[in-house]
């Protein structure tokens, strides 16, 4: 590896870590808004289909990824923030699902 794509690396980690930390005093805990919405969808769904229904902690970043997702592909224009947001949410999102594999003794 180059010292160019090391250099390139750390300095992405950080401002993701940055980005991350930043998010986070702005709007909350992503683990916690990731229950909360994950036990808001659960009970819609379980009034709307009349069974209890069980909805991944996942899908709330997952969902996010989507929306940026979307966002860049109906926007005439390029926003950096969407590129960041992605970057953010897979990282929350990586952490998430290793945290959860962790506790479930996997």
């Amino acid at each position: 590896m180059s010292k160019f794509y090391d250099e390139n690396n750390v300095r992405f980690i950080n401002q993701l870590d940055k980005l991350l930390k930043q998010k986070e005093e702005d709007y909350g805990s992503f683990d916690k808004t990731s229950w909360v919405m994950t036990q808001l969808l659960e009970n819609i769904l379980t009034a709307h289909n009349g069974v209890k229904v069980k909805v991944s902690i996942r899908i709330f970043g997952i969902f996010m990824v989507m929306l940026k997702l979307w966002r860049i592909l109906s926007s005439k224009r390029y926003f950096k923030d969407n590129h960041d947001d992605i970057a953010g949410y897979n990282e929350l999102l990586r952490k998430l699902i290793i945290t959860e594999e962790k506790s479930n003794g996997k």
